[in-house]
């Protein structure tokens, strides 16, 4: 079985396993959640012909992503008015981004034996734009259950360190050394613990849940570009001061943008 012929099969499952899962009651929605992520987790690691005679690194990284966007999507639409027409669209959407992921993965994969494929470029950016969407569906499927700070905190520190070694492992991929001489967990645990900071302001601040969300990622937005260009060793004095406006600028966005009321 080709591997195109294995990433529509595994696409059009995920799909169709969505599609059960928005239809089952508030009360079971949490069990199809579970079930969902063994599936579709399964269903990637046939779909890129990933077996457990691999290591737990690279079957890690290889669903962080697609079982990330799974649950944050699967919460998000539950907040979404419920049609036939809605929940197919919704469905096959999902099925469409999974088969870009399968892309993408497999990318990925490639890079690993031979360096630098001329189509890494446009994987790690695609990859890139999903982490982003899913960093947002995944915060604000998190904001919505309205927790406290400190839950609040944790839980944005755990699925912000999921996100930054999902990061850290495409970055490297195409460094010679795959990046075997890189500190990873400096790389993913201070990051994420500026994002639990940065959530514990927003527990007391009355942006939202949207406006919230979109902060979130867009300070991850910041953080993972200087991140990438350092580990690339292209990060010059330039670039910090482009990020630091953006970042001034999004600060400048919360002041204004809040009402106090």
């Amino acid at each position: 079985m080709s591997k195109r012929v294995r990433y529509i099969i595994s696409s059009l499952l995920s799909g169709v396993a969505f599609y059960f899962y928005i239809n089952l009651p508030y009360e079971s929605q949490y069990y199809g959640l579970l079930v969902g992520i063994v599936l579709i987790a399964f269903c990637f690691w046939f779909g890129l012909g990933i077996t457990f005679g691999q290591s737990l690194y690279t079957r890690l990284m290889s669903i962080i992503l697609p079982v990330g966007f799974f649950v944050g999507f699967a919460l998000f639409t539950t907040l979404l008015p419920q049609s036939l027409l809605i929940m197919l669209f919704l469905s096959a959407f999902f099925a469409l981004i999974i088969y870009i992921m399968f892309l993408v993965g497999n990318v990925f994969l490639v890079s690993i034996g031979s360096r630098m494929p001329p189509l890494y470029r446009s994987a790690y950016t695609v990859g890139f734009m999903l982490l982003l969407i899913t960093s947002f569906f995944l915060f604000n499927s998190l904001f919505s259950f309205r927790f406290t700070y400190w839950l609040n905190a944790i839980l944005v520190f755990v699925i912000s360190a999921l996100i930054f070694l999902y990061l850290f492992y495409s970055v490297t991929i195409e460094l010679a050394d795959d990046g075997a001489d890189k500190p990873m967990w400096y790389y993913v645990l201070v990051p994420s613990f500026l994002l639990a900071q940065l959530s514990l302001v927003l527990s007391f601040w009355p942006v939202g849940i949207l406006k919230g969300s979109i902060y979130l990622v867009a300070i991850i937005y910041v953080i993972s570009s200087l991140m990438q260009m350092e580990l690339r060793d292209r990060l010059f004095k330039r670039s910090w001061f482009t990020f630091v406006w953006i970042f001034i600028a999004i600060v400048l966005g919360m002041i204004f943008t809040t009402s106090w009321r």
